[in-house]
């Protein structure tokens, strides 16, 4: 719209999908996060919904094919680490998979800039906790355990990097049989993803809200997974 002569952009007024609020939901850490010091933001009145902030409860969202094909995808939603795109990289990313036969688990994962302590190792700790979760399921869900993938968008896409090449990095002690599972996806698509805080290349708010205004040289690099590919990286797209 414009007002006085300058133009100016509103957010779009999106309700919450029905199939988001139907979906079953498994938390994560049933016991509680790994990392405290969470603190609510303020929310505009008018957010839109599908972009998800304040999450103290990571969790996944299930939704099922009407046939599985024995295997099952983790999705990682972007929003440059400032909420999570529960919709485009969420919901739709589950119609298309469902109808392929694929399982399919949406992640909304903690936001390192809410007050989590250690917060560079937050979105890592719910993402290896999320492939083990989904593994701990198989046999729930009908898929074979070694079959699951995952994909992650934008600000996710360098979640799902930092996966990929971290899913073994000890970001959080061990506190139940699921965590002793692996962590390593069996193949990881990455769309449009940020695979490095280094400067100029990357994203900069995701790399602000990740890692603080004062980042080390050390912790960008830890962060910056481009940088961390090894024989043992899963495949990527």
């Amino acid at each position: 719209k414009h007002v006085t002569g300058v133009q100016t952009c509103a957010l779009p007024i999106s309700p919450m999908p029905r199939a988001w609020i139907d979906a079953e939901q498994i938390p994560l850490w049933p016991n509680g996060t790994p990392a405290g010091g969470y603190t609510a933001r303020a929310v505009p009145a008018d957010w839109p919904d599908i972009m998800v902030r304040n999450i103290d409860t990571p969790m996944l969202r299930v939704f099922r094919p009407e046939k599985s094909n024995g295997r099952a995808l983790l999705s990682i939603p972007g929003g440059a680490y400032t909420f999570v795109s529960i919709l485009n990289e969420g919901v739709d990313v589950a119609r298309a998979m469902t109808a392929r036969g694929y399982t399919v688990f949406v992640l909304t994962y903690r936001l390192p800039d809410e007050g989590w302590a250690k917060r560079e190792d937050v979105p890592l700790q719910d993402a290896q906790r999320a492939i083990r979760v989904i593994r701990a399921n198989a046999g729930r869900y009908g898929f074979d355990p070694a079959k699951v993938a995952a994909v992650g968008f934008s600000a996710g896409g360098h979640l799902g990097a930092t996966l990929a090449t971290g899913f073994a990095e000890p970001v959080h002690a061990p506190r139940d049989a699921t965590d002793a599972l692996d962590a390593r996806p069996a193949a990881m698509a990455l769309i449009y993803p940020v695979i490095s805080v280094t400067a100029p290349v990357t994203h900069g708010e995701s790399a602000m809200r990740l890692l603080g205004n004062a980042p080390t040289a050390e912790l960008i690099a830890k962060r910056s997974p481009a940088q961390h590919v090894t024989a043992q990286t899963p495949p990527v797209f």
